[in-house]
């Protein structure tokens, strides 16, 4: 019998990271749970640490808070107006 043992990992998001990402997006628990597709109940309990934060909901909490927060959008706008600056063209 061969056993194989692997090193714990830290969660990708902390309960307090994940209740200070649900603040930023100003999101109640009902609708974090909406847009990570997770039960109402696994979001107060990750959010309590008595639920592990799978590295797929971390990516997409994050995900949510780049393009929600004060992320890609803002920054994405602003490139864009610089980009659209750029390339106007005086005709006199």
């Amino acid at each position: 019998m061969m056993l194989c043992f692997y090193p714990l990992q830290r969660p990708a998001v902390t309960p307090k990271q994940f209740r200070d990402i649900q603040a930023a997006l100003g999101w109640t628990h009902a609708e974090t749970a909406r847009e990570l597709g997770l039960s109402e109940v696994s979001v107060k309990r990750i959010a309590t640490g008595k639920q592990v934060i799978t590295d797929q909901t971390a990516r997409a909490l994050v995900g949510m808070l780049l393009i929600h927060g004060e992320g890609l959008t803002k920054k994405f706008s602003k490139l864009l107006d610089t980009y659209h600056d750029d390339t106007k063209m005086n005709v006199d």
